[in-house]
C-alpha cells in the first residue's frame, strides 16, 4: 500500500507544480521518473542485504526510509528539492518491495500461492486509490504538500504495524527451480535464460505501467476536460486494479499461471492502444480507464508471482530485487521517454500507440516458456 501511494502520488501533484514552478513537459517526466529511478536502485541494492541480514530488518529500515523522505517531499521549496526526496523515497520502496514480495511467497500455502501473492499485489492500488482520493479531496484546500504529509503518516503507522506483526520466513520456505542453493549464479549456464527473461519482462512491463501511473492524469487533462477529470480517471485506473489481482489470481490457480499471465498481457496492450482514441466523452475515458487498471494490475501480479518460484531461498531476496531493479529502469525510462516525446510534437494518440507495444512484446516473452522452463517448478505455477 505504501509503494502503490508513493509512486502514484507525484502524479496527482502534477499539473500543480508544473504550474507553481513552471515546468517544461520534459523536466516533469524527471520528476515522474526519480521515484522510479530510487526504486531501481533501493531493488539492486538494498536486497541482497536481506538475505545476510534478514527480511525483516531490511524491510523495516526500507519503511523508515520512505516514511521520513515523504516528509521531506512535503517541505521542498523547488523542483530540485523534490526530486531528491522522491528518489530516496523510491530508494525505500525499492527496498521494500523486494524483501516483502520474497517473505509473502515464502510463506504462503502452495496450493494458493498465486491468490496470496495477489493480495499481496493489492496493495498497490490501494494505497494509488489513496493517493488519489487525498488528491482530490485536499489539494485545492491545503495544496500539494498534504498528499505527502499523509503519504509519510501513512508509511509510519505501516512501519509500526509491521514491527510488532511481519515475521521473519524460515530459510527453505519456497522450493525453488531444483538447484542447489551454493550454485545459484544469475547467469550461470542452468539460470541465465530464466534470469534475462525475467528481467527482460520487468523492464518492460514497467515501461508502460509508469507510463499510464504517472501520464494518465496529464494526458487526460490534455484532451480538453477539467483537471478533475483527469483525476477521476487515474483514480478508477487504480479502483478497477483493487479488482485486477483477485481476478487473476482465482484464473492463474485454476488454468496456471503463465498461460493466463500472457492473456492478461496481451489484454493490457489493448486497452492501452484505445486509449489513443481522443474523446472527451466522460464515460468512454472511464471505461477504457477501468479496463487497463483491470488488466496491469493482473499482469503485474503475475510477475510478482512469478520471480520468487525462479530463485533459490538463499539468494531469493536478492535474486528477486535484481528482477524489480530492472524492471525500475524501465519504469524510470517510460515517463521519462513521454516527456521527452511530448517535447519533440509526438502527440497524444502516438504516445498511447508506442506504450502499447511493450505488454504484447511481454505476452510473446512468456509465452516463449523462457520464464518457466520445464523443470519441477511448473508443478506449481
Amino acid at each position: 500500500m505504501v509503494d502503490g501511494y508513493g509512486v502514484v502520488a507525484v502524479a496527482f501533484i502534477g499539473k500543480a507544480i508544473e504550474r507553481v514552478w513552471h515546468l517544461d513537459p520534459a523536466m516533469l517526466g524527471l520528476v515522474f521518473a526519480a521515484g522510479p529511478a530510487g526504486m531501481m536502485i533501493g531493488s539492486l541494492v538494498i536486497s541482497p542485504f536481506a538475505d545476510r541480514l534478514g527480511r525483516r530488518k531490511v524491510a523495516l529500515a526500507s519503511l523508515l526510509l520512505v516514511a521520513i523522505s515523504m516528509f521531506c517531499a512535503a517541505l521542498a521549496g523547488n523542483v530540485w528539492q523534490l526530486l531528491a526526496a522522491l528518489a530516496v523515497t523510491g530508494l525505500g520502496i525499492g527496498g521494500v518491495l523486494a524483501t516483502l514480495n520474497t517473505v509473502v511467497a515464502e510463506i504462503a500455502p502452495p496450493e494458493r500461492r498465486n491468490m496470496v501473492m495477489a493480495i499481496f499485489s493489492s496493495g498497490y492500488p490501494l494505497g494509488s486509490t489513496l493517493a488519489g482520493g487525498f488528491a482530490i479531496g485536499l489539494m485545492a484546500k491545503f495544496g500539494w504538500p498534504v498528499v505527502f504529509v499523509i503519504g509519510g503518516t501513512l508509511a509510519t503507522l505501516v512501519f509500526f504495524f509491521n514491527l510488532f506483526s511481519l515475521p521473519e520466513p524460515p530459510r527453505g520456505a519456497l522450493p525453488a527451480r531444483g538447484d542447489d542453493d551454493t550454485s545459484w549464479r544469475p547467469f550461470g549456464p542452468k539460470q541465465r535464460a530464466a534470469t534475462v527473461a525475467i528481467c527482460l519482462a520487468f523492464f518492460l512491463n514497467m515501461i508502460s505501467f509508469y507510463f499510464i501511473l504517472l501520464w494518465t492524469t496529464r494526458l487526460t487533462i490534455a484532451i480538453g476536460v477539467p483537471e478533475n477529470v483527469g483525476a477521476t480517471a487515474m483514480t478508477i485506473v487504480n479502483l478497477a486494479s483493487l479488482v485486477g489481482p483477485f481476478l487473476f489470481g482465482a484464473l492463474a490457480d485454476r488454468f496456471g499461471l503463465i498461460r493466463v499471465a500472457g492473456l492478461y498481457f496481451v489484454g493490457f496492450g489493448g486497452a492501452i492502444a484505445l486509449f489513443a482514441g481522443a474523446t472527451t466523452d466522460l464515460w468512454v475515458i472511464y471505461m477504457i480507464a477501468a479496463l487497463i487498471g483491470l488488466l496491469m494490475a493482473g499482469a503485474m501480479t503475475s510477475l510478482y508471482a512469478s520471480t520468487p518460484l525462479i530463485f533459490p531461498a538463499k539468494v531469493r531476496a536478492a535474486g528477486t530485487g535484481l528482477a524489480i531493479g530492472i524492471g525500475r529502469l524501465g519504469a524510470t525510462v517510460g515517463p521519462m521517454l513521454a516527456g521527452l516525446a511530448l517535447q519533440i510534437g509526438i502527440g497524444r494518440p502516438g504516445l498511447y500507440l508506442l506504450f502499447a507495444i511493450p505488454p504484447i512484446l511481454v505476452a510473446i516473452l512468456l509465452m516463449s516458456g523462457r520464464i518457466a522452463p520445464a523443470t519441477t517448478i511448473n508443478k506449481e505455477i
